[in-house]
This record gives structure tokens, C-alpha cells and sequence, in this order.
């Protein structure tokens, strides 16, 4: 019953009043140290907005809904400036439980021990075998889980999982906001009693409890149980909203009629209780800060939805952390290094990262690897992305389509890119990545065989970014003029060619791009005007793009081959000689897709002797 025990761990916030469950063994993570009175200033001072914010309007005064994570991290445990903001405008704090309340505290011990024999009795062997094995591996000090009831039990070690993963129930930010709203003299209200939680948590029969305490360990045992609370603890990090709304599609929780009942039952039949008595303070003229747990917040059955049933402007406050700009991080000309930069972003971001930022940032590493020709590293890396995207959103499902295409195209296998393409088209197209939905476009025209083809997709892309919303879709306006030019070149149009080129270059002037971006135009108008037998043209361009190379140091290949093409078709072939000579020397050492065939630099050699 997989709802009922993923709600067991995330319900693990009433049992954050019981002391830490560890024992001494070698391998056990050790207790947090109390934070010095500095690590607290540094980490209030540092703390940025986490989480999930919502703003509620009725009858002229305004109240907040907050959802939180009750295992967490330090750093995690401080608002920032906008969920303080929401605090500050509030005159009540109103929490699912105020664990900082005794005799909150001492109800929910009470509620949750077992009577003097039950533990034992109401499980089979095995299953207390395997909770004191759990124990052990959880450092659970067992002379405070065996007088529990067997799901707390379970719910304590589903909790102390956590612990290993950095997350600590004495870092949720629930205690922290109820030591704020202290300290700043505004009440501290319950939207549950403890008995309301508790009889949430309590199987309702014998056979239940069992069902719950065999699959709780199987999630344990089998390390599924931790993967999960580490991405909720991203997801929550992160304010992926997104992927909070789809916890449904990755939480593996309702296969079953009884998981959807379980689920439920933890989390919807509480809602209307909570909305109630959210609804009640408002309108007894106190706005409220109301913080509870981030799976209340989902769906049409949720707590925002649900208060907008009863008449209140429900407005989601993004929270989200910014990810990084993809193309600003590539260096198409040094994969490798483009490769560097993605994993120190995807590093700088893995705790906090959306999954789809992250997944995005990992398809990325896959092209870089296409691009240097390590296709089966690339297509390795993209099934290890294929078997996360499970709740994904269209991003990284739309990237890993194209970066799967794009090995497949440059391993020689169009037939198999296309597919590819065509899906990420419709899905880009769909979910109006305008951005990606260009790209995909013009990868279509690129695996076609017939060039009209060719030509009429890349005109669709052109049409298509000149019509984006998304500024960085207009900066596909370069590449695909190019492009236009190169399908118009192979079909020996070469005066159109010329134009197509010619638009290319300007664009690339008007969007300032990188130098080799400008030297890659400059050279393709030049190449074009060798096509038409302007070859005085051609050079007047090409001898600039010989002597800025010569100053920066770098090196082109393309660049001294065609200088020497030209010289040659003018009859100069000694001249052209040593530029055939730099040619070779330089395009044979390439690593990447744009190395030219070996027929090509055969005859480079041959006309460099």
C-alpha cells in the first residue's frame, strides 16, 4: 500500500517531538551538533525563499498558505525575504501541529505508545524481526521504539532514513516559524488536535497494520523510500511547484484502489477540517499565516483549491530558484569544456536543483559527448535520464528527444533520428517551448532525403522563430538562414544561397555573437561567393578571418582551405600550397562531428605536396 506509507513519512512531522532515535554504532550519522549562535546568523543572513507559497484575498484582508517540509536541512530551517514578508503581514501562525507545545507533545506520545503487550501481539514474527533489524541499520535506540505502536515504529524509521540524507526533523522550518510568531507575540493556533492526527496514522485493523508495516520496510529495505524523500526534499528545496502538482505520476502510491483509498484518507479527508478552520480564523478578522505540509497543497482536493471553493483569490507566489541558462553554457566549438560547465552547474544544484532543470542539465552532458563522437556514452547517458523523466515536465522529455536524435543523426543513422524529431516537434509545439520547438524544427529538416524537403522544414523553422514570443527563439534566425543556405548551395542555387547567407551574417552581427559564430558566417558568404566564381570576393573576406586567427592564436582549419581552394581555381597553386598544409594539419586532428571524411583530407594532403 504505497500512499499509505509514503503519507507515513511525510506525516513523520508529529513524531518530531519524540528525542532522536540513534544509538551509538560506528556507522550511525551522528546527532546534529547544536548550531553555534554564528551558524545561525550566517544561515538566517543566507536564507533565500524555499518552498510554496500562496496568497489568500476575501472580504479586504489577505492571508497566506505556506507549504512546508518537516525534515530539512540548516540551511533550509530560516524563511526568506518573501515567506518572511508573508509573516510579518500576518497576525496569526496557524500550523497543522505546534510540536513546540507540551501538551501537544505529550498527547502525541501518548496516542502513539502501545499498551502494555500490543506491540508484540499484533504482528507476525517475521515482521518484528525485520523492524529490529531496521532498527539496527536506522541506529534507532530500541528502548525507545518498542514501546510504540508498530506503525510509529515504522514512521519513526521511515523518519530517521532522513538522517543519512542530511535531513533532520529539528531543522524543518514548522518549528522555526512557531519560534518566530513567539518571539514576535502573535498566536500560534492548531488547524488538527493530536488526535486527529494520530487516528491518520493508525490503521484502522490488524490486517492493515501488517500490509503497512511489510510494505514501510520493503520501501526501506529496498532503498526507494529514501530516493523518494530526497527528491521531495529537492522538489521542496527548489519550489519545483511543477513537479509537486505531478507527485502523483512519480510517487509510485496509487496502484491500487487501496493506495488511492489510503491516500485519501492521509491527505484529503483532512482537508476540509483544515480549510474550516483556516476559513474560521480569517473571517474572525485575524489574517493568517497558515503552514502545513506540501503534499496538502496538490490538486483539485488540495488546500488552495479548496479555499477557493469557499470565495477567496487563490494566487501561487513563485518561489522557484532560477535555474541556468542552458545556451549561455555552451561552447559548441569545445564540448569538452561545454561538458565541464554542465556538470558544475548540475554540482552547484544538486540539492536544490528542479528535477527537470537537472534532467535538462544531464541531456545536455549527453550531447557534449555526441558532439566529440562518443555515442554510446551519449546514448548511455540519456537512457539514465529516460528512467528519471517518470513526473517530468515537457522540457527535459522534449531535450532528451532531440539529443537522442542528434547522436543517432551523427552516427550515421538518420532513419532512426527522425521518429525523434517529429515527437519532440509535436511536444515542444504543445507545451509552447518556442525555443525548442525551432530546434526541433530544424533537426526534421535535417534528416530529410528529398532537399525540397530539406528546404521547406527549414523555412518552417525560420517562419517559426521570426513569429516567437521567446526572444532566444529569435536568435535561430542566424543558424537557420545558414542552413537555408547550405540546402540552396547543394541544390546548386547559388545567387539564393548567397542571400540566405548573407541574412546570416547580419544576424549574427545584430545578436553579438561569439567570434567564431561571426568567422563561421564571414566564411560561408566567402564559400558561396567561390561557388559563383567570385574567388577576388571570396579572399578580400577570407584574408581578415586568416589574420584574426593569426592574432588570437587559435586555429580554423576551414579557414586556410579555403583561402587555398580559391587560390587554386585562380591558378595560383603554389601560393595555395602551404594552406592546404595548414588545412590538413589542423581539420585531421579534429575529434568532433566536423571532421572531414578521410576523402577530403586525403586531397588536402595531395594538393599541400
Amino acid at each position: 500500500m504505497h500512499s499509505f506509507r509514503h503519507a507515513r513519512r511525510l506525516l513523520a512531522a508529529a513524531l518530531t517531538a519524540w528525542p532522536l532515535l540513534a544509538a551509538a554504532q560506528d556507522d550511525c550519522p551522528p546527532p546534529p551538533a547544536p548550531p553555534t549562535a554564528e551558524t545561525l546568523a550566517l544561515a538566517q543572513g543566507a536564507a533565500r525563499d524555499r518552498g510554496f507559497l500562496w496568497r489568500l484575498e476575501k472580504d479586504g484582508r489577505t492571508s497566506w498558505l505556506y507549504g512546508t517540509l518537516h525534515l530539512a536541512r540548516l540551511e533550509w530551517a530560516f524563511p526568506g525575504p518573501r515567506v518572511r514578508e508573508a509573516l510579518a503581514a500576518s497576525r496569526t501562525l496557524a500550523l497543522e501541529l505546534d510540536l513546540l507545545d507540551a501538551e501537544t507533545q505529550r498527547r502525541l506520545a501518548a496516542g502513539s505508545a502501545a499498551k502494555p503487550g500490543e506491540a508484540g501481539a499484533a504482528l507476525a514474527p517475521e515482521l518484528r524481526a525485520r523492524i529490529e533489524r531496521r532498527a539496527r541499520l536506522e541506529c534507532a535506540a530500541a528502548a525507545v521504539l518498542a514501546p510504540l505502536k508498530p506503525e510509529f515504529q515504522v514512521a519513526a524509521l521511515s523518519m530517521l532514513a532522513g538522517r543519512r540524507l542530511g535531513l533532520e526533523p529539528d531543522y524543518g522550518i514548522d518549528a522555526t516559524l512557531a519560534a518566530l510568531a513567539r518571539r514576535e507575540g502573535r498566536p500560534v493556533v492548531a488547524l488538527e488536535t493530536a488526535e486527529d492526527q494520530l487516528r491518520a496514522m493508525s490503521a484502522p485493523s490488524r490486517a492493515e497494520l501488517a500490509a503497512l508495516v511489510k510494505g514501510a520496510l520493503d520501501e526501506l529495505d529496498s532503498g526507494r523510500a529514501q530516493a523518494l524523500l530526497a527528491r521531495m526534499a529537492r522538489m521542496w528545496a527548489s519550489g519545483d511547484h511543477a513537479l509537486l502538482e505531478r507527485y502523483a505520476q512519480w510517487c509510485e502510491c496509487q496502484h491500487s484502489s487501496a493506495d488511492a483509498a489510503a491516500m485519501r484518507r492521509l491527505l484529503e479527508a483532512r482537508h476540509p477540517a483544515m480549510a474550516a478552520r483556516l476559513d474560521a480564523l480569517h473571517r474572525g478578522g485575524q489574517p493568517v499565516f497558515a503552514a502545513v505540509g506540501s503534499l496538502h497543497m496538490i490538486g483539485p482536493r488540495g488546500l488552495p483549491a479548496l479555499m477557493a471553493q469557499r470565495g477567496y483569490r487563490v494566487e501561487r507566489i513563485a518561489l522557484e530558484a532560477p535555474g541556468p541558462d542552458i545556451n549561455a553554457l555552451w561552447d559548441y566549438d569545445d564540448p569538452a569544456a561545454s561538458e565541464a560547465r554542465f556538470r558544475a552547474a548540475l554540482a552547484d544544484t544538486t540539492n536544490e536543483a528542479t528535477h527537470d532543470v537537472a534532467l535538462s542539465l544531464r541531456t545536455q552532458i549527453a550531447r557534449s559527448f555526441s558532439l566529440r563522437r562518443r555515442f554510446d556514452e551519449a546514448q548511455r547517458e540519456l537512457d539514465a535520464v529516460d528512467a528519471e523523466l517518470a513526473g517530468a515536465g515537457a522540457e527535459p522529455r522534449v531535450r532528451t528527444l532531440l539529443e537522442r536524435g542528434r547522436s543517432w543523426r551523427s552516427a550515421g543513422e538518420p532513419a532512426r533520428a527522425r521518429p525523434l524529431f517529429l515527437q519532440a516537434e509535436q511536444l515542444a509545439r504543445t507545451a509552447k517551448l518556442e525555443f525548442l520547438h525551432v530546434d526541433a524544427l530544424h533537426m526534421v529538416a535535417l534528416v530529410q532525403t528529398d532537399p525540397e524537403l530539406q528546404l521547406d522544414w527549414t523555412r518552417r523553422a525560420l517562419a517559426a522563430a521570426r513569429a516567437a514570443a521567446d526572444p532566444q527563439a529569435h536568435r535561430w534566425e542566424a543558424s537557420l538562414n545558414h542552413n537555408i543556405g547550405w540546402h540552396l548551395h547543394d541544390a546548386g542555387r547559388h545567387e539564393e544561397a548567397l542571400q540566405s547567407f548573407r541574412a546570416a551574417l547580419a544576424a549574427r552581427e545584430r545578436d553579438a555573437a561569439k567570434p567564431a559564430r561571426l568567422r563561421e558566417a564571414r566564411w560561408s558568404v566567402a564559400r558561396e561567393l567561390r561557388a559563383l566564381g567570385r574567388h577576388d570576393e571570396a579572399l578580400a573576406l577570407l584574408r581578415p578571418l586568416e589574420a584574426e586567427l593569426a592574432s588570437t592564436g587559435e586555429s580554423d582549419g576551414f579557414v586556410p582551405e579555403e583561402i587555398g581552394e580559391n587560390l587554386l581555381a585562380l591558378g595560383r597553386a603554389e601560393e595555395a600550397r602551404p594552406h592546404f598544409a595548414r588545412a590538413h594539419a589542423q581539420l585531421s586532428r579534429l575529434d568532433t562531428v566536423e571532421r572531414p571524411d578521410e576523402a577530403r583530407l586525403a586531397r588536402l594532403l595531395a594538393l599541400s605536396r
